[in-house]
């Protein structure tokens, strides 16, 4: 049944005028906002955590209203997918960097993408691919098991490979001997026995190290791609210079170093369009001044 309505609020959105489909995307944000006041009360807790002594309430508030939109406007965006094809997604996106990311792959290494839940991050990597360079993400399973498996046939359809965290190392270093795009979103809180702690808007957010660690075995080079939108419907997509690892003689604290470089990265892209990220995320729920309980109530 659930399957079913996803498809048809699918093709209702395929069909209806862009700007139409934004607005009510805009409607469905706002009703979410609004509905679930739990995760409206840990994005304006987390605002204030990072930007309340920069920013008044009211502005604090209006960013969390215009991030609700922003989600919203994602999903509309995520049902007409299989509108885009090669010919016209330079109608609905800008690149800048995009010399960045040839520059990358001409090393033959492959690329790690560094990049966030920010903006349409299903978006950007949709666009990646139809500009002709295919793009692995590591992705976990959503809770409802109908809505996980049709967000995926919507990646499999345009071209967007999806890797579980588990068993994907020998997909990973395939796809970067293919000369491929390796996605990497570092914007989440993990499990202390999992992560590694860095700086996240002045305070210790616990971090997969992963991206580090591949990037220093592999010897590849991270990209950072990251997604803004523009007026009319349109949005633009970074690509910064590529990072190599940088060593430092500890090993631990090199690899602690470079995730903070990359943590540094995406805290500069949320401080410039800070509606476009997830504040209702709890990013600094493992903390390492707890050592009997795994979380706080940040």
């Amino acid at each position: 049944m659930l399957m079913a309505l996803l498809k048809l609020l699918s093709a209702i959105m395929q069909r209806l005028p862009l700007r139409t489909a934004l607005f009510l995307g805009d409607c469905l944000g706002l009703f979410a906002y609004y509905a679930f006041p739990r995760r409206r009360r840990h994005t304006h807790q987390h605002l204030r955590m990072a930007l309340g002594n920069q920013k008044t309430p009211a502005e604090l508030k209006q960013i969390a209203v215009r991030m609700a939109k922003n989600l919203g406007r994602n999903v509309a965006e995520f049902l007409r997918l299989p509108m885009l094809n090669e010919k016209n997604i330079d109608g609905y996106i800008e690149w800048s960097g995009l010399e960045n990311l040839k520059e990358a792959l001409a090393l033959n290494r492959g690329a790690l993408m560094l990049t966030a839940h920010f903006g349409n991050w299903d978006l950007a990597a949709v666009a990646c691919v139809l500009k002709g360079f295919p793009v692995n993400l590591i992705t976990k399973y959503l809770k409802n098991e109908t809505i996980n498996r049709f967000w995926l046939d919507y990646r499999k359809k345009m071209k967007v490979k999806a890797l579980y965290r588990a068993g994907t190392l020998r997909e990973i270093v395939q796809s970067l001997r293919d000369n491929q795009l390796m996605g990497f979103v570092l914007d989440q809180n993990t499990k202390r026995e999992d992560g590694i702690f860095v700086n996240f808007f002045g305070r210790p957010a616990c971090t997969i190290p992963s991206l580090a660690v591949l990037s220093q075995r592999l010897n590849a080079p991270v990209v950072p791609i990251l997604m803004v939108r523009r007026p009319g419907g349109r949005h633009r997509i970074f690509i910064e210079k590529h990072l190599l690892f940088q060593k430092l003689p500890d090993q631990d604290e090199a690899i602690r170093h470079n995730t903070q470089i990359y943590t540094d990265i995406i805290e500069r892209y949320i401080r410039q369009y800070p509606d476009h990220w997830i504040w209702m995320h709890r990013r600094w729920k493992t903390q390492p001044n707890n050592p009997n309980h795994e979380t706080t109530k940040v």
